[in-house]
């Protein structure tokens, strides 16, 4: 009766270390998700900066992906 006693408590002790490892992992998985946002946010935002930019020579403006001059002029 008390090795099973025993053997009961360490079972539990055991759950709750487990319970607390996943909340853990949870929250992690929460704190990856926000920066994946933020990281997708500073994307979009870094994406229409760079659109502002055209190169130029030419007479027409070409964006900075489709030109290879060197002079950048703000549109």
């Amino acid at each position: 009766s008390e090795e099973q006693s025993g053997a009961a408590e360490e079972i539990s002790k055991n759950i709750e270390g487990i319970s607390s490892v996943t909340q853990q992992s949870a929250a992690g998985t929460e704190q990856i998700a926000r920066a994946a946002e933020d990281l997708n946010r500073l994307t979009v935002n870094l994406q229409e900066l760079v659109s502002r930019f055209h190169l130029g020579g030419g007479g027409e403006g070409r964006s900075l992906a489709q030109g290879n001059n060197v002079e950048l002029l703000r549109k």
